[in-house]
Parts: structure tokens; C-alpha cells; sequence
């Protein structure tokens, strides 16, 4: 008989698999003990031990009707307990040496499970029913769990979220702008359960890997620890026939109000706080009887659909790990809500003292926009007096759409469409005006600065654009690539997964996603590849000798590390988002205050609220003397409020 194993560890729950196949049987045959679960809670430890049976689905219509329910004798001492499950057949050769329950097969088709330790005695035994499915060959599969509680020191009352990152492996879900639905789903499940461990919950992950649990697996999760929740985080696509309604809404949450314990509230406390969270569009909610992890959990259970995938804006959203932290945010906040609880609210950040820093360094001289480079973030843009930007509209076919814009500051009624396309990461040198044209796949395109003889440069999609000397560099597939100006063949830098990627002289800076998003730095040419600092990035700014960042490994207070590495320091003790810099201040997204525009010194003083917040964040643009944030521009010299 094949024997399969799988492990995994999870944040403040841990869950041990182990099974092996069972063959078919009729509904007098024995049925198979096949497959073991272990989760590891604050409070608890929970072992869950799978029954399973099948038979031909030949005339029969309601399946729903069928179940197994396993017959048991339980045996309890001092230290032992004891249980002895009748008409069953052991299908395990034998269990991990961590697994706390031994089998042992009995004649006359009995299975014996012996559970020893000083808590046995104590343990709660139940049996959980898998949802009945009649499968593709025909068969009906039955699965129900025998589920024994042991309680773990002294009695708590901890509530467990059971969080699913939906898809995984083979599956990727949707696949639009950038975007494998599949790697953003994780890392905002990641980013979830990080928060909820924080809070004190108990926190079980249906995946934390690229792997592909099956949906009833996912759903038996949740039953197995009767978790108090079960959170699946998607996020949307429709069909291409559908794409301009598609692009018209965004947010939704998913539920199922014909379930055992609906959560209906939940969805709508939730669909809420993400909208609020990333200043996306409200789609109605959406009752969904059909979806297995809504029909198969016995306990509330919403299905989040954050984003819609092929809408630019909302990709671009997405595609921003700032962005997917605050949706993480959200979810928590919701359900920590609906659960009951009071969210504590921040206190008022205050200025704490800091190491003093060098002034920054002025511009190195040369060809590409270096302030476009690293702070900009492709969204503003200089040149000859005119402010390049990216101005939100409604087209013809009801989609929202960011086109190229530009203006002078000197010149009333000035503003001319620059290029009719749906663009991101504009920057613009000597040799004219570069953008994402994403209409057109993401491809990288230059043109005069007037819009005039557009040429495309690349076939494949370019994101993330800056230059270093006479090179492109840009993101594609997650890591750094650089090719000539002109066009040419790409190059790629390295091998590392790379976020916030910016040029400056000769270096590439970055957040390194495989190690943390840790921030890094490699010369253009792939050496010299070294780390900076041992703290999670949110968001990285380079300066020259210097790199601001909001540190998520610090609750996303502003540090800085000079690009060798040293004198790492805290400059501002505010939750900082967005970063940006005018030669003389770093301006920041002030996540605590709603969003509002701030700006201080770079050794820390001099701190002030630039603009009022109150919508969700977005990227701080900086060019002629003017800030533009959330559509709007401000004179940078004009007196602060």
C-alpha cells in the first residue's frame, strides 16, 4: 500500500499530515483509518485521525444524505487514553515518531488509538463530518475525523483564524497584469497571520508554500480545531468578454448564507475596511452557496476578493507590497470587529530622538531622472519646465484609466494629453519621454516629449523603470533586467525576487524578496551584490549615499542605512508608508493619521503634516517645485497649515 507523508509547520499552529491510500468498499465493508493531523495551538493541541469509506454513486441522488459515523470504545486512566474504533482497517504502516498517538490493528477489523501523557485523561473526543462529494469516476467519498482535544497549561480562551491563500502549485488562478493571482494571494495571507499572531490569536494556514491543498482540505481545517473563523483571500478576474464591467468594480467578499453559521456580517464589515484600506471601488457582495470552502465549513467563513485583477489600477495597487500590507491590515481589523474586540487605537505618534545624519547629496550629473529614478515611482515626471503625470479618467468604455498628462506651472490652461494610453512608470532623459504602455501589454515605449513617434522598445512587459548611465533598468517576471536605451537584448542582473528597484550611479538598490525584503544593493553588471540592513522594507527611498525606509520589522517607523551598509538609525517614530525627497525634506504617507502627507528633516526635526489624508494611500510624486498626492498638486513652497 502506498504511504505518503506531508508536513508543515504553521506561525502559532502547527499541523502534522500523514495518510496513506484506502481502497475502494462498500458501506458494510471496514472503512480505512488513512490519515493523521496534528495542530499545535496556544491552548490546545488537537489530533484528528481520518476515516474514510467510499462506494458506487450509481442511483443514487442525494449524497448529501451519507455519512460516515464511526463506531468507538473510549478507555481512560491515570495517563493513558484509550480508544478502539470498531469495523475499521488500519491503512497506516506506521506514524511519525512526533505524532502523539499510536495505532495499533486489532483482529476482527478493529483499530486501537492510544493517546499517553498527563493530559490524556483530560482529553475531549468528537468525531467531525466531511462534507460527502460524489467524485468525477463516480464514487462517493466519505471522510469523517475522530478529533481528540488535550488542553496545553492553563485554561484560555484564544480565538483561531484558520487563513487560506487561495489557489497554490499548478493552480494559479488568474493571471493579469503582472500578476499571478496565486503569489498574492500568499503573501497577503503571510502578512495576515503575521498580524493575527501579533493580536494573540491562534493562527492555522491551510498553505504557506506554492502548494495546492484540495478545497475540502482547506475546509477541514477550520472544522478540525472548531476555529472561530476561516478566511480565504482571493483576488477577482471575469471573463474577457466581460472585462469592461470588470474594470468598472473591485471589491467584493464572498459568503454563504444558507451555512451552518453564516457570516454574511462578517463580509460586509470586511468588504468595508479592504475598500477603506486601498481606496478601491465597492462591488456588491455576493452570496455564493456553490464555492466548497463556503459550503463545506462548519464554521463562519468569508471569501475576500480584493482586487479585480485586469482593472490597471487596481493591479498597479496590488502589485505594491505597501498595498498588500494594508489590505492585511484590513482583514484583521474586520474581523477582530465583527469578533467582538475593540481595536486599540494608535496613540498619536511622537518624534523620538534620533542619531544624527549626513545632509543628502545633490544629484549625481549626468543623463537619466534620478529623482524619477527613486522617488517618483513612475507616476511624475520633468522636463524643460513641463510636469509629466499620470491623470485618472473614465473612457469611452467605462473603465478607469491613468493616461499621460503634462503642464506647465507658469502657463494657464496648459494641460495637453501626452499619450491616449493606460501607462505607468514614466521617466524622461535627454533622449525623450519613456513609459509602461499598458494597453499594450506592458511593453516599455519612448516618444518625443510633445507624445509624438511613439516606438516600442521591448516585446515584453517592463516595470518598475529606472536608468543607470546609457541602460534601462526594470522589473520583469519579479527580477532585475537591464538592456541598452536604444532597445537591444535584455540582461538579467541576478537572481533574487526584487521589489522598490531603483538606480542610482552605478547600483541597483532593492527590496530582496527572497531574503525577507531585506533591502540589497548590486552594481548593473551583477556584482558587488551585498546586504544593507537585517530590517523588513515597506517601502525604499535611495538618496544617494543614503536609503530611507519604512521599517515593517520596527511597526514601520522611517529609518535610514548609508548604501554601504552603516550607520543604520530611526529617524521618525510615525508608521511611514510612501517616501519621497526634495533635496531638503523626506516626505512621507503618515499611516497613523489617516494618510495625511508629512515631511521632516533627515536627521529627524522639523517635522510638519503637509496635506490632510483621509483616502488610502498612494505613491508621493515630486517635480517643479510641486507635490502631487492622491490627484492633487501643492506648491512645495507655499506656507504649511
Amino acid at each position: 500500500m502506498r504511504k505518503k507523508w506531508l508536513a508543515g509547520l504553521f506561525l502559532l499552529a502547527g499541523v502534522l499530515n500523514f495518510g496513506g491510500a484506502c481502497e475502494a468498499s462498500s458501506p458494510l465493508a471496514p472503512y480505512a483509518v488513512s490519515e493523521g493531523k496534528l495542530f499545535l495551538l496556544q491552548e490546545r493541541q488537537v489530533i484528528a485521525v481520518a476515516l474514510d469509506d467510499r462506494l458506487p454513486g450509481d442511483g443514487i441522488e442525494d449524497v448529501l444524505k451519507l455519512g460516515l459515523r464511526p463506531s468507538y470504545e473510549e478507555k481512560r486512566g491515570a495517563d493513558r487514553l484509550e480508544l478502539v474504533l470498531a469495523n475499521a482497517v488500519l491503512a497506516l504502516k506506521e506514524s511519525p515518531v512526533d505524532y502523539p498517538l499510536r495505532f495499533e490493528a486489532l483482529p476482527g477489523n478493529r483499530v486501537r488509538l492510544t493517546l499517553q501523557g498527563p493530559d490524556a485523561a483530560k482529553a475531549e473526543v468528537k468525531t467531525v463530518r466531511r462534507k460527502t462529494v460524489k467524485a468525477r469516476d463516480g464514487m462517493i467519498r466519505m471522510r469523517t475525523y475522530v478529533v481528540i482535544t488535550t488542553p496545553r497549561g492553563a485554561k484560555r480562551e484564544i480565538p483561531t483564524v484558520v487563513l487560506d491563500a487561495g489557489h497554490g502549485g499548478t493552480d494559479t488562478g488568474a493571471v493579469k497584469n503582472f500578476i499571478l493571482e496565486k503569489d498574492i494571494n500568499l503573501d497577503i495571507t503571510l502578512r495576515t497571520a503575521r498580524l493575527f499572531e501579533q493580536k494573540g490569536w491562534n493562527v492555522v494556514l491551510t498553505r504557506r508554500t506554492d502548494v495546492e491543498p484540495s478545497l475540502l482540505e482547506r475546509a477541514d481545517a477550520a472544522n478540525i480545531v472548531d476555529a472561530t473563523v476561516f478566511i480565504s483571500v482571493h483576488n477577482n478576474s471575469l471573463p474577457e468578454d466581460k472585462l469592461p464591467r470588470s474594470r468598472e468594480f473591485g471589491t467584493t467578499v464572498l459568503y454563504n448564507a444558507s451555512a451552518r453559521q453564516p457570516a454574511q456580517d462578517l463580509a460586509q464589515i470586511m468588504q468595508t475596511e479592504l475598500i477603506q484600506a486601498t481606496g478601491t471601488q465597492r462591488e456588491v457582495l455576493q452570496d455564493r452557496p456553490r464555492l466548497v470552502v463556503l459550503n463545506s465549513t462548519w464554521v463562519p467563513a468569508v471569501l475576500t476578493e480584493g482586487i479585480m485583477m485586469p482593472n490597471p489600477a487596481n493591479a498597479k495597487l496590488i502589485l505594491d507590497r505597501f498595498q498588500r500590507q494594508r489590505s492585511a491590515e484590513a482583514i484583521v481589523k474586520a474581523t477582530e470587529t465583527w469578533y467582538g474586540k475593540k481595536v486599540l487605537a494608535a496613540k498619536k505618534p511622537k518624534p523620538g530622538p534620533v542619531q544624527p545624519v549626513v545632509k543628502l547629496e545633490a544629484a549625481p550629473s549626468g543623463s537619466g531622472n534620478q529623482a524619477g529614478n527613486t522617488a517618483n515611482r513612475g507616476t511624475l515626471a520633468e522636463r524643460d519646465g513641463w510636469i509629466y503625470y499620470l491623470k485618472k479618467a473614465d473612457s469611452l468604455s467605462g473603465e478607469k484609466e491613468e493616461t499621460l498628462w503634462r503642464f506647465r506651472p507658469d502657463r494657464f490652461l496648459s494641460d495637453q494629453l501626452v499619450a491616449d494610453q493606460e501607462a505607468w512608470d514614466v521617466n524622461i532623459t535627454a533622449e525623450g519621454l519613456y513609459f509602461a504602455n499598458w494597453s499594450d501589454q506592458h511593453r516599455l515605449y519612448v516618444s518625443a516629449p510633445d507624445g509624438g513617434n511613439p516606438q516600442r522598445l521591448t516585446d515584453g512587459p517592463v516595470q518598475q523603470l529606472s536608468f543607470s548611465g546609457d541602460r534601462l533598468v526594470f522589473v520583469r517576471g519579479r527580477q532585475i533586467y537591464t538592456m541598452p536605451r536604444g532597445g537591444g537584448m535584455a540582461l538579467r542582473v541576478n537572481d533574487d525576487e526584487a521589489e522598490n528597484v531603483v538606480a542610482w550611479g552605478d547600483w541597483i538598490y532593492y527590496a530582496n524578496g527572497a531574503d525577507g525584503f531585506k533591502p540589497y544593493r548590486v552594481r548593473v553588471d551583477g556584482t558587488g551584490r551585498m546586504k544593507l540592513s537585517d530590517d523588513e522594507t515597506l517601502f525604499l527611498l535611495v538618496t544617494g549615499e543614503w536609503l530611507f525606509y519604512s521599517n515593517l520589522s520596527d511597526g514601520e517607523k522611517l529609518y535610514r542605512v548609508r548604501a554601504d551598509g552603516s550607520g543604520r538609525s530611526k529617524v521618525s517614530d510615525d508608521r511611514v508608508g510612501y517616501l519621497n525627497y526634495d533635496r531638503r525634506y523626506i516626505y512621507y504617507t503618515n499611516t497613523a493619521d489617516r494618510h495625511a502627507l508629512y515631511r521632516v528633516l533627515p536627521e529627524g526635526g522639523d517635522r510638519s503634516k503637509v496635506m490632510e489624508g483621509g483616502k488610502a494611500a498612494g505613491p508621493v510624486g515630486i517635480a517643479g517645485g510641486k507635490i502631487y498626492y492622491q490627484g492633487l498638486f501643492q506648491d512645495i513652497k507655499e506656507p504649511l497649515k
